[in-house]
């Protein structure tokens, strides 16, 4: 089942079918005790006990061989998740937020979407539970513990991710599916496309992530754009330079080079017990596959650290050293880049300047640069060369780092464990230097990093660390040393305060300081092609011993009216504080969150 087939089914959860009672197995004798689980715990295909509070009631009407027949229906809901529910017994009466245990009631799952729904029969004892407080028995949804597709479910979190196969996409006119260079499903040519919107993300509550899809609806009223105005310019687009579609998006033009790469390139690939970060440095090209190998061009300096290691040629052709290649380059673009302006990696942009003190904004500051985004290409001719394009696209960001964020509220008289709880709880979501990647604040140390160890391996203190590794200087004095982990992961690293950022959700920003960025971001472009060419045809860009060749440098290429909308939704949704209510279903195997409802914080 496709994902818009599966969108189709939402609207309709509440005419679908309900399992006649009589197909349903036998229940067990009341000498049988079934067990008491928790809503996250249900079992398909079995009969069980629970306790639970009715959210939503209502009744409904069906029809079986002697006619129609009265239902209750809603969904219940405990700590742990929320279940819909249909309920026989229509003689016994259920009050909206009250208590019930249940025991001895089913539960049926749906082969369509793998959800699940409880069946109380007439086999079901119902008691009413006296509760203080029902709110014991609501359930506050964290990512990381929804493992079945679930309905009416509110989400927060920040928007970490916004995948390519976001904005206008064609769909096949026939399955649904999205059409790159064909239909998936191999329909034929004649049933024919049509345009649709959609944005395609991920969402991180600090527990977890999940993939959020923005179906049309929803999505032209977050980009406050709609599909036909969106079609019109794409149209105007294959007809015409897109000047006017430019102006109708206030973007500035990316910068686009071609590098044509040797079908072989010489690495030593070298085994690690120890995957930290012990073996690498600032300057030199020396990356890792992710688990226990690392690549580096041939150098005796580096040879003798690693105890097994050998010397061959990483193909292009080659799907998983393509991946590899594709990481060395962005190696060599990066140390090319830092020797040419003389500055370092911060919130995942090459910063062109030092970042600039805000009037008025907390201790929050702008930072300047442009992003890459590196694409290897596949070959258009058996004979012909691989080749890599590179977008350089001017960005501006402001972030105010977790140290000024202490140092303010000590200012203002807040006591330590007014500030380490604020930390964990209200600003728990940071995005941490120099990838500008988000991780969530799971505990605070009150440490100095001079005096804080890398890891168990890894003897260097975070002084060290940050200098040797990033070229970044950081104060011995920073304190207090926060646990993040990393989105999408569970893996934990220390960092120093400095190095951990707040985005522009959590500040207030007055107009006319917006208007101040929006004059500073405009006069970057000049400034990055300018870095851009030295990096790129005045350095020596190469992977040891093989040259990377610049064959095309475009400083004035205008996007497509697809990519314009892309940077435009990047813009107004990347690190953006969401709440978000819809439905959870499976796709792919995987959990997708369907919301039809978003407010942006």
């Amino acid at each position: 089942m496709t994902s818009d087939e599966i969108l189709k089914t939402i609207p309709q959860q509440e005419r679908r079918d309900y399992p006649d009672p009589q197909t349903l197995p036998v229940p067990p004798s009341s000498q049988q005790p079934t067990p008491l689980l928790t809503l996250s715990e249900l079992l398909p295909g079995k009969y069980l006990s629970t306790t639970a509070r009715i959210v939503y009631l209502k009744t409904i009407e069906r029809q079986d061989a002697l006619g129609n027949k009265m239902l209750f229906s809603g969904i219940v809901e405990d700590s742990t998740f929320k279940v819909p529910f249909v309920s026989h017994r229509i003689s016994y009466p259920l009050i909206r937020n009250s208590i019930y245990k249940f025991n001895s009631v089913y539960v049926h799952e749906f082969p369509s979407d793998k959800s699940l729904l409880l069946v109380i029969t007439e086999h079901t004892k119902i008691d009413s539970k006296n509760v203080e407080d029902y709110r014991d028995f609501v359930w506050h949804p964290k990512i990381e513990s929804i493992k079945i597709p679930v309905r009416s479910v509110t989400l927060q979190g920040v928007i970490t991710i916004i995948h390519d196969k976001s904005g206008l996409i064609k769909r096949c006119n026939r399955c649904k599916s999205i059409i790159y260079d064909f239909c998936p499903n191999k329909c034929l040519e004649k049933e024919g496309w049509g345009w649709d919107l959609r944005v395609s993300c991920r969402l991180y509550d600090g527990s977890g992530s999940i993939k959020m899809v923005l179906t049309k609806d929803i999505a032209s009223k977050v980009l406050h754009r709609n599909l036909s105005e969106l079609i019109l310019l794409a149209l105007q687009d294959n007809n015409s330079n897109n000047k006017q579609n430019y102006n109708q998006f206030q973007q500035q033009p990316s910068s686009v080079a071609t590098i044509k790469i040797p079908g072989s390139i010489d690495v030593i690939e070298a085994v690690t017990e120890n995957i930290s970060s012990s073996y690498r440095s600032n300057g030199k090209i020396i990356i890792t596959d992710g688990r226990n190998l690392v690549y580096f061009p041939p150098n005796d300096d580096d040879e003798h650290k690693f105890s097994e290691s050998v010397k061959r040629p990483l193909k292009t052709a080659d799907a998983q050293d393509k991946k590899i290649i594709k990481r060395l380059i962005e190696k060599a673009l990066d140390i090319s880049i830092k020797k040419v302006t003389g500055m370092r990696m911060m919130q995942g942009i090459y910063l062109l300047e030092e970042p600039i003190s805000l009037y008025r904004c907390e201790r929050a500051k702008l930072y300047l640069g442009f992003s890459i985004k590196l694409t290897i290409k596949e070959k258009e001719e058996n004979n012909a060369a691989t080749k890599a394009t590179v977008e350089f696209t001017p960005q501006a960001y402001v972030r105010e780092s977790v140290l000024d964020y202490v140092r303010l509220r000590r200012e203002g008289g807040a006591s330590a464990n007014a500030i380490v709880r604020n930390l964990l709880t209200h600003r728990n979501k940071v995005v941490v230097a120099p990838s500008g990647n988000y991780g969530s604040i799971i505990d605070v140390i009150t440490r100095k990093a001079g005096s804080q160890p890398v890891s168990e391996t890894d003897n260097r203190n975070l002084v060290e660390f940050w200098k040797q590794i990033y070229g970044i200087d950081i104060s011995s004095d920073e304190i207090p040393l926060l646990k993040i982990k990393m989105m999408n992961s569970e893996s934990v690293f220390t960092y120093p305060p400095s190095m951990c950022f707040f985005g522009a959700d959590s500040l207030l920003i007055q107009a006319n300081v917006q208007k101040f960025i929006e004059n500073k971001k405009y006069n970057l472009k000049a400034t990055m092609d300018s870095i851009v060419t030295k990096a790129l045809v005045q350095q020596d860009l190469k992977i040891g011993s093989a040259k990377l060749e610049v064959e095309e440098l475009i400083t004035s290429k205008h996007p497509d009216v697809q990519s314009q909308l892309l940077q435009e939704i990047r813009q107004k949704l990347f690190g953006r504080n969401v709440t978000a209510k819809g439905s959870i279903m499976f796709v792919h195997d995987e959990l997708w969150f369907f919301p039809n409802q978003l407010q942006l914080s």
